[in-house]
């Protein structure tokens, strides 16, 4: 083991390179839809590593004011009459045709 992999990095938060990662869309040749393809890829990869380096100052989010509350139920089955209703009809549905 070397000095090199023990030493910790000088700045955690430098803005690191990113390499546009190639797509398997073909073995060879030119073609407009690779063309656009590739392009698109390049505009991505772009766009992710500056979306990256952009949070680099952004300030930690703040904490909720309250905790986040989850509903497990869409129907907590409060109203028995409207599910009467709502078989009524389907079996109205069912007997009309």
């Amino acid at each position: 083991m070397s000095l090199a992999d023990t030493s910790a990095p000088a700045n955690l938060n430098a803005v690191k390179s990113r390499q546009v990662s190639p797509l398997p869309i073909g073995s060879g040749g030119k073609s407009a839809t690779k063309t656009q393809m590739n392009q698109t890829n390049n505009q991505l990869t772009m766009l992710s590593a500056q979306a990256q380096a952009n949070t680099k100052y952004d300030p930690p989010p703040p904490p909720p004011i309250t905790p986040a509350v989850s509903i497990e139920s869409f129907c907590n089955g409060g109203s028995p009459a409207l599910m009467i209703v709502g078989v009524l009809l389907i079996v109205y549905g069912f007997v009309a045709k």
